[in-house]
């Protein structure tokens, strides 16, 4: 497979959303290249497609993303120097325009914005899941004491990204919001201080104290993110006003110190409980369902995710929390994980089997590093955009198998025990010496998902055609030749 030129590939894709002028904002997640656009009646999509290396084009709100797999970092490097924009933001006004938007747009926005927050924390969930890993296998065949200062220190590792997961968000928010970073993260640290810990842990049944007279509800913040999202994106706002009301001279050392206490009271008696009360009843919802229905709660998901998906690409991410949460009140999530599970391993076999069974040269060579990607990466874009929403038969056979994998880790209680047991590669993150079992259960579950692929695939009747304009993923490998 010939190299990518990312320089040429950023030319074309600038050229064909109208120039460095028309970027309002730029990010990327894990596979796709977001773009908000002044005007994105500008973007031509059509021509984008057609571009080596794009594997498709989603318009997600107000977002156009441009889906290229996983040479998405050395892409992005190379369109911010192609195009000028370091940082991701180079508009200073970027709220959307929330009166003119339907309810359901509303909340595709939320999703967005979420996803956004989380997606450049991932990796620090997965090395803590990395850290969890070598912590049970040390211990479990290692001979690693846990008494031992090597133990103390891989285990404050992996559980440093849950507890500070407010400080990262914080910085997140601050880049969406348009907040300086340190003011946003210092916000999240007061939450975090062990004075306020102690304050809480110390209260001897209250529910209330009180700062300058004002009531602040008592809770802990530790491994949150609602809270200090919505306390960041407050800030901004507040920071507006004093940027407008400060004179210039003595902004510099006025302007954070009015704003930090304006934040703190703000956020400790309203934005944070807020935040961590929405939580609490979103976890309360989903217990519920989880003891009356066990087998319900993951195939629900996965159900709503194969329909939202296609509208919110993505909006997955926001989801997170409610694993991290779970992480730190069970030390297991059995919900977003065995989700992810079975977005990923499907997928994955389902690009396997298609590779075996389809006549097409182009279907070979997306089909095998597409498999690759979902079983042994988690990256199941190649799968979908190549192959799935091109063959509405397999889109639906990949569905069932999905719904059948997330019924069955419902059923028996499949359960991860670190962020990133989701793919084959991790699959250890499934063990747990209390629970060994739960190992199995996940190989059960893989077996189960592609033997129903394999059905699925190799006895319905389905074509792929090599002319469609939907041009397939950019990790395509010439690995069958035509004579």
């Amino acid at each position: 497979m010939a190299k990518l030129d990312y320089k040429k590939m950023s030319e074309d894709i600038l050229a064909n959303v109208g120039a460095s002028e028309n970027l309002a904002n730029v990010n990327h997640c894990a596979t796709r290249l977001r773009l908000k656009l002044k005007d994105p009646e500008k973007a031509n999509k059509a021509a984008l497609k057609k571009l080596d290396g794009v594997l498709g084009v989603e318009v997600a709100g107000e977002e156009t993303q441009i889906i290229v797999g996983q040479i998405i970092e050395d892409l992005f490097y190379a369109f911010e120097e192609v195009s000028g924009v370091k940082g991701g933001v180079i508009d200073e006004n970027l709220d959307p325009n929330l009166g003119k938007k339907t309810p359901l747009a509303l909340f595709l926005s939320f999703l967005q914005l979420m996803a956004g927050i989380m997606s450049p924390i991932i990796p620090t969930l997965i090395i803590a899941g990395f850290f969890s890993l070598i912590l049970t296998l040390g211990t479990q065949f290692f001979g690693l004491d846990s008494t031992t200062s090597t133990y103390t220190i891989l285990y404050n590792i992996s559980q440093a990204p849950f507890y500070f997961l407010p400080i990262m968000c914080a910085y997140t928010s601050a880049k969406k919001f348009n907040v300086e970073p340190p003011m946003a993260m210092l916000l999240a640290g007061i939450l975090l201080y062990p004075g306020w810990v102690d304050l809480v842990n110390n209260a001897n049944g209250a529910t209330f104290t009180s700062y300058f007279g004002i009531p602040v509800y008592l809770c802990t913040y530790g491994s949150s993110t609602l809270p200090i999202v919505l306390s960041v994106w407050i800030m901004s706002k507040v920071d507006g006003v004093l940027k407008r009301i400060i004179p210039t001279t003595i902004r510099y050392f006025l302007k954070p110190v009015c704003l930090i206490f304006i934040m703190s009271i703000i956020t400790l008696s309203v934005t944070g409980p807020l935040g961590y009360l929405i939580t609490d009843y979103i976890a309360a919802g989903i217990n519920f369902v989880r003891e009356t229905v066990p087998w319900l709660t993951v195939p629900a998901i996965y159900l709503f995710s194969a329909t939202l998906g296609v509208f919110c690409p993505g909006f997955h991410l926001a989801l997170i929390p409610i694993a991290t949460v779970n992480f730190a009140t069970y030390g297991y999530d059995d919900i977003i994980n065995m989700w992810f599970f079975s977005g990923t391993t499907v997928p994955g076999f389902t690009a396997l089997w298609f590779s075996i069974k389809t006549k097409s040269v182009k279907g070979k060579n997306i089909g095998i590093p597409a498999a690759i990607s979902a079983l042994f990466g988690g990256i199941s874009e190649p799968t979908t955009y190549g192959i799935l929403y091109k063959v509405p038969v397999l889109y639906i056979v990949n569905t069932i198998a999905g719904t059948i994998l997330a019924i069955y880790n419902g059923i028996v209680g499949t359960k991860a025990y670190a962020y990133g047991a989701y793919y084959l590669t991790n699959l250890p993150l499934f063990y747990s010496a209390n629970d060994p079992t739960n190992l199995y259960k996940a190989l059960i579950g893989i077996a189960i998902v592609a033997v129903v692929t394999f059905i699925g695939v190799m006895f319905t009747k389905w074509e792929y055609s090599e002319d469609d304009d939907a041009v397939p993923a950019p990790t395509t490998l010439k690995l069958f030749k035509k004579d």
